[in-house]
């Protein structure tokens, strides 16, 4: 791991290698960036333009789907499982990428349209991390830190 800033609030690590261990890739890894926080992980995402999903969503007017935003998010807090302490604390031991999979989320709000060019920045925050269940909140953003999406609970179950 490649330690990053002295501010605990701030970057903590990136793993290496940290996109072949993700069970999801190309063209569903909608993660360019990610880094460890204290208490979460942050990402960023550049929207191409060329993602399937853009191509009929709409098609004079490409719009990233709001669904898929919230994907990102549920990446980030897989991206968490896989590589915090805490998670492997409450896993008792490393978390395996195929035990991982979205169970709900809630209190979902989407309040702007993405488009291609667009760096989504994104976060999530551990609410509680136990063994087979892990909760977040999370949010989007782009441009000048305008909120796109919000989701109040993200909720991951996951084994070792």
């Amino acid at each position: 791991m490649t330690q990053q800033g002295a501010d605990m609030s701030g970057p903590v690590a990136t793993p290496d290698g940290w996109k072949e261990r993700m069970p999801m890739g190309e063209p569903f890894l909608f993660l360019d960036h990610a880094e460890l926080t204290e208490t979460g992980a942050r990402g960023r995402y550049r929207i191409r333009g060329d993602e399937p999903a853009l191509r009929g969503h709409f098609k004079h007017s490409p719009v990233m789907p709001a669904s898929l935003m919230l994907e990102a998010l549920g990446q980030l807090g897989v991206f968490f499982l896989l590589h915090h302490a805490q998670a492997r604390a409450a896993a008792g031991g490393e978390v395996k990428p195929e035990t991982i999979f979205l169970a709900s989320c809630d209190g979902v709000r989407c309040s702007r349209f993405c488009r291609p060019g667009d760096e989504l920045e994104l976060e999530v925050t551990a609410r509680r991390v136990r063994a087979p269940l892990a909760g977040f909140s999370g949010a989007v953003f782009a441009g000048a830190r305008e909120r796109a999406v919000r989701a109040e609970e993200i909720v991951l179950g996951f084994g070792a």
